[in-house]
């Protein structure tokens, strides 16, 4: 008997090894062993409720009363099934990591803890932006938004100082903004630009709203009115002196009589220089005696669409007439050329005449070459023309020169010697020179600034 009991206690103790071993590894006995427990998930959108799964029924009132999370957010719990669901009053923080702790028991009081964590979405970030900080932009540019990820939870709400008028364009994913000024930003002028993204909840409220960028941007400057020529209350200005306008950007052409204007009228063509910055009014005659007004309006676009912001007003005076345009004789009855300008000079008469489109402009007494150094006869050209001009060989200026021939032949004013002396007007009307044209003073102004490089000069008897 003895024997048998000993033979027995074996099989019993390895039966007692088995079933401990199955009751720890295969879980044979479940309502007596800690749960399984698992976060559903471990990202969760800002309104979405946390639920924590359990494999199978526990003591609920224990969960409850151990369950906590921190950071420490407000909500309630509801249990479906065997999940216990924590809905948050609020908006989840976003961003954030929380931990989740609970302690629990089956219905067998055997007890469990349980500790884990999970994260929130963010809110959407800025990928791409224009313009860029600093920049230098046009006022007609737009502002451009980009973010990372779009939704109809997600906000971006901006300020821009100086406030203007806009429309917003956004997509349908609500991931590009667009703001539109309706009319042209303000040139010259610094932007302050703020962006802050938020979650709008179901509550109709926004939440846990950051600011993403803050930065300023520059508009381009608009044009400025450098000079003009005549200057302000200039006086004595000739026939055919030119009006000159420097602008401090390339303007728009073809416009012109648009935003120039002359009171009273004058006719006469416009010009610009190779840069654009330049224009240049070239009177059909300015009337003597007469202050002239000339006004460049406001609003005159520049080539890049900025524009001119101010109107600006400049005068000058017309010479004064003392007759004697009136008392000499044309130099010829009719004239030669029939289109564009031209000079046309009677060395019989010794008289020169300037002809725009075949219409007399005015005649001058001169004063040509003696015999033996006589001015050439024929037609030529301007070559080059230069305010004052010096002779090597005569040591002596010749004021507004315009050269003619290649042998150094002539338009100027009456000559001027280094010690101040000049060349006195009682010589016009008399061969006098060394082959030159002299012109009084005043007169040889007007020629130098009615002709141009180019133009024609037709001398004859």
């Amino acid at each position: 008997m003895k024997k048998i009991k000993e033979w027995l206690a074996i099989p019993i103790f390895l039966l007692i090894i088995i079933i401990a071993g199955v009751i720890v590894h295969l879980d044979f006995f479940p309502t007596v062993l800690s749960p399984k427990i698992k976060l559903e998930k471990r990202k969760i959108a800002l309104e979405e409720a946390l639920v924590v799964s359990f494999d199978r029924p526990v003591i609920r009132h224990k969960i409850e009363t151990s369950f906590s999370i921190n950071p420490s957010v407000a909500g309630r719990i509801d249990w479906e099934g065997n999940n216990l669901v924590y809905r948050p009053t609020s908006p989840w923080e976003p961003d954030s990591k929380f931990s989740v702790t609970l302690r629990g028991a089956t219905r067998f009081a055997y007890g469990f803890d349980f500790q884990d964590s999970f994260s929130t979405e963010s809110l959407p970030k800025i990928v791409e932006i224009s313009p860029a900080k600093d920049a230098l932009v046009h006022p007609k540019s737009d502002i451009a938004v980009k973010l990372d990820k779009g939704g109809e939870n997600y906000r971006l709400e901006f300020k821009v100082t100086p406030d203007f008028p806009y429309d917003l364009n956004i997509d349908q994913e609500r991931k590009e903004f667009h703001i539109a000024p309706k009319d042209r930003l303000a040139q010259n002028t610094r932007y302050q630009f703020v962006a802050y993204s938020s979650y709008h909840g179901k509550d109709g409220r926004n939440w846990y709203s950051k600011e993403l960028t803050n930065f300023q941007f520059q508009t381009i400057d608009s044009p400025k009115l450098e000079k003009v020529l005549p200057s302000n209350e200039e006086k004595d200005i000739k026939e055919f002196t030119p009006i000159k306008v420097y602008f401090s950007k390339p303007m728009k052409k073809e416009i012109e009589k648009d935003f120039f204007e002359i009171s009273p009228s004058v006719t006469g063509n416009f010009e610009w220089e190779a840069d654009q910055k330049t224009l240049v009014f070239k009177p059909r005659k300015w009337s003597p005696n007469i202050k002239y007004a000339v006004k460049i309006k406001k609003g005159w676009p520049a080539e890049d669409d900025t524009y001119l912001e101010d109107e600006i007003s400049s005068n000058f005076h017309s010479y004064t007439s003392s007759g004697t345009l009136a008392k000499t004789t044309a130099s010829t009855e009719e004239a030669k050329f029939k289109e564009g300008r031209y000079v046309d000079i009677n060395l019989s008469k010794q008289v020169l005449s300037i002809f725009e489109n075949g219409s007399n402009q005015g005649n001058f007494r001169i004063s040509s070459g003696k015999r033996g150094m006589n001015t050439p006869t024929g037609t030529f050209n301007i070559m080059n023309k230069r305010k004052r001009a010096w002779s090597n060989k005569y040591k002596l200026f010749m004021p507004y020169w315009m050269q003619f021939t290649n042998q150094g032949h002539g338009l100027h004013e009456l000559p001027e010697w280094p010690s101040g002396y000049k060349e006195g007007a009682n010589h016009l009307g008399v061969p006098v020179s060394h082959g030159c044209v002299r012109l009084g003073v005043g007169s040889a102004e007007t020629v130098f600034h009615f002709v141009e490089v180019g133009t024609p000069i037709y001398i004859h008897y």
